[in-house]
């Protein structure tokens, strides 16, 4: 009978045994590959600096835009590639720019091993903190309002200027379609008990509605304060005073795990943001006036007297471009209202603001002597006139073609005469045709088109540099013999 006992005591054991198994089995988390529950990106990151080392090579993600990276005359640049040119340069090492526009895609792509760091403005949040690392702060952002100045505005202006969250009372604000600028003003609705519309725009980028703000085309938007900074040195209507949320950290990301290359940067970053170099990088992006540097009031000569103090040099080099001096002369006022001393945000210098490598490439030895730099952008226009010396396009329509060049680069005037092509548009015509495509390449849906080479361009820049120039020329013609 003990046995029995004994046995029976056994059993019951096991089986309580059995049912604690069970019960922890069952609490534990289902592993399922199909869950729908957020994943954390896999991390690569452990060897990201060493295999950068061995290659050599640091590859950037970041954006093709006016603050992170883009092409001016030819040139690459932005504030972000110029940051990361000097952190590469201070490692001795290559870096190669990757563009992705999408922020998220972006992330997953560096957590893939796509990229080793993403070079762009990101706000620093805690959720983010849980799929990234980011670096040692490289900038502050708050989200602001953008509205025309107060002052200086036309007479026809009727929209109210916006002091408060109050004054937006029945108003519109428009924003672009995916940014967190929505969830924002839905709270500022409810904290201030202010009604005005949410206007969701699914066309434009956010860059384009701070210059549609501008051209009177709507009244308000909600921007990044650096987004909306950047693009006041192209426009001095903007007005971006009033935030709408708090200071925000901005860095780059690396992958999780990567802390040895997190060291390298931060290291780099705390030194290279005390430095003077720093400083003209955040003024040449942020602070320093793009559209002109002397003076918006257009240069106009007392009727039968000379243009500047440069008529005969001008008049003596317009003939090898078989052009109207004063049209040659328009050009270098609207480069350099004149000044033989000119230096440009981008690097240009002299009359005719020529870059450094087209500089070289025409000869051009002291950038600063009046009658040398004259004579080496005429053979450098000389040279973009060639280009487009085909019989379908007119002599007039060859001098835009080559000033827009002279602007903003050859290449990005190829993308825009493609994109006209493409859509049913003359690319032998640059008014009221290819005009358009460089406008419409500082839209992702076009500087994102697989025939386009160049990117993203602020074409808006380039068209009324062709315009002005032919306004000065028609002035001189009414004034000057």
């Amino acid at each position: 009978m003990s046995f029995i006992r004994s046995k029976k005591r056994f059993i019951f054991i096991i089986g309580i045994i059995l049912i604690i198994i069970l019960g922890f089995m069952l609490t534990l988390p289902k592993t399922s590959s199909k869950s729908k529950t957020n994943k954390i990106p896999k991390s690569i990151s452990v060897n990201t600096l060493q295999n950068i080392q061995k290659r050599n090579k640091i590859n950037i993600l970041t954006h093709n835009n006016s603050t992170s990276y883009f092409v001016y005359k030819g040139q690459p640049m932005g504030f972000h590639y110029d940051l990361v040119k000097a952190f590469a340069k201070s490692k001795d090492w290559d870096f190669e720019i990757i563009v992705e526009e999408d922020l998220q895609k972006a992330l997953e792509m560096l957590n893939d091993g796509k990229g080793d760091l993403v070079a762009m403005d990101i706000t620093h949040t805690r959720t983010r903190e849980k799929t990234i690392q980011f670096t040692e702060s490289i900038g502050f952002n708050r989200q602001v309002l953008v509205q025309r100045k107060k002052y200086s505005r036309k007479k026809s202006d009727t929209a109210d200027y916006i002091k408060t969250v109050m004054d937006l009372e029945n108003k519109q604000i428009y924003v672009q379609k995916g940014t967190i600028f929505i969830n924002n003003l839905k709270h500022l609705q409810d904290m201030s008990a202010t009604d005005f519309d949410i206007v969701i725009d699914t066309i434009h980028t956010m860059e384009e509605l701070v210059l549609m703000v501008a051209n009177g085309q709507i009244n308000y938007t909600a921007c990044d304060e650096r987004i909306a900074k950047a693009n006041a040195t192209y426009d001095s209507k903007i007005d971006y005073s009033m935030c709408l949320s708090t200071q925000q950290r901005l860095a780059w990301a690396i992958p999780k795990g990567a802390d040895s290359l997190l060291y390298e940067i931060n290291l780099w970053l705390k030194e290279f943001k005390k430095t003077r170099k720093y400083a003209i990088l955040n003024s040449k992006y942020y602070k320093t006036k793009k559209k002109s540097f002397y003076t918006d009031q257009e240069f106009l000569p007392l009727r039968g007297g000379g243009i500047s103090p440069y008529d005969d040099i001008i008049k003596k080099y317009a003939k090898e471009l078989d052009w109207d001096w004063r049209l040659l002369a328009a050009v270098i006022n609207q480069e350099s209202r004149f000044n033989a001393e000119a230096n440009s945000w981008a690097g240009a210098n002299g009359l005719m603001q020529l870059m450094p490598a087209a500089a070289k490439k025409f000869g051009l030895e002291d950038p600063f002597n009046p009658e040398e730099n004259i004579k080496a952008g005429v053979k450098y226009l000389k040279y973009l006139l060639g280009k487009f010396d085909e019989p379908e396009i007119s002599k007039t329509e060859q001098i835009k073609f080559a000033l827009a060049s002279y602007n903003v680069g050859m290449g990005h005037i190829i993308d825009a005469r493609k994109l006209a092509q493409k859509n049913n548009q003359n690319p032998n015509q640059w008014t009221q045709s290819v005009d358009t495509f460089i406008i419409l390449k500082s839209n992702p849906k076009y500087y994102n088109d697989p025939d386009v080479k160049y990117g993203y361009c602020h074409g808006k820049e380039t068209y009324a540099y062709v315009e002005k120039i032919f306004a000065f020329y028609a002035n001189y013609v009414n004034v000057v013999n």
